[in-house]
């Protein structure tokens, strides 16, 4: 998102964690951890740019065979602390994401259950790292080739999701089917188990809309989502990539 909301959300609920654990960790107070070993610092940074430029590489050459083009360079990258996980600042052109040393310890728990009776520091933070690093790194991506167009000014705040959420989980249908898969069979069941929020006599989008700022840091902002991604995967024909591309350039109607 565009705002610094609870996009842990995406990453968690690709491995079906519960609804108050979400809302519990997307406030969570910062981390007091050390830095790495600065090795894994570069690794960690390497591998983010490497699916950054595949991504923009990607994108540029989609949006050049349809005669468009991108009015941004790539987006910098910034490992922070983010509680979100990951944002995409358009001022600035930067896509911020967390780590797994600067999580504190209720975040790290919060992963430790995703991956498992017994799981290591290993298998925890591998889970963090499909999560954040591969569906909410590329979310954010979708917002910055929204920015690229100025797309979003004229769309809702529903939309502007709807569309990142297209973009990633076209991305990951081409790229790894598998990592889309696991998201969509966790959102379902989100939305099999978790209470509708929205009142009688109106519209998820409407509904998200007119009370966007107080769901973004709400538990029922998961079942928003969840609804998206389940929609986004329902398309007939799925959408490619570069549909999703053009999808967001466009203005809403």
């Amino acid at each position: 998102m565009t705002l610094s909301i609870p996009n842990c959300i995406l990453c968690s609920l690709l491995f079906s964690a519960p609804l108050f654990a979400v809302a519990q960790l997307a406030g969570s107070p910062a981390s007091q951890n050390q830095p790495p070993d600065p090795a894994i610092v570069a690794a960690t940074t390497a591998k983010l740019a490497a699916l950054r430029d595949a991504f923009v590489q990607e994108a540029v050459r989609e949006a050049k065979s349809a005669g468009s083009a991108c009015t941004l360079d790539a987006p910098k990258l910034e490992i922070a602390d983010i509680p979100s996980f990951g944002n995409y600042d358009p001022a600035s052109n930067t896509l911020r994401v967390s780590a797994w040393w600067l999580l504190n310890a209720d975040q790290k728990e919060l992963f430790f259950h995703l991956a498992g009776p017994n799981a290591d520091d290993q298998a925890a933070n591998r889970v963090f790292n499909n999560g954040t690093y591969s569906w909410v790194f590329v979310h954010e991506l979708g917002h910055w080739w929204q920015a690229c167009f100025d797309s979003a000014q004229n769309k809702t705040h529903y939309q502007r999701e709807y569309d990142a959420n297209r973009i990633a989980a076209a991305y990951w249908r081409e790229h790894d089917p598998a990592l889309l898969q696991g998201l969509v069979a966790g959102f379902t069941r989100i939305l099999a188990g978790a209470p509708n929020p929205v009142p009688a006599g109106q519209t998820p989008e409407e509904y998200f809309n007119a009370n966007y700022e107080k769901l973004a840091h709400s538990s029922d902002y998961v079942w928003f989502q969840a609804r998206m991604v389940t929609d986004v995967n329902a398309e007939i024909p799925p959408p490619t990539f570069a549909v999703g591309l053009l999808h967001s350039q466009m203005e809403k109607k």
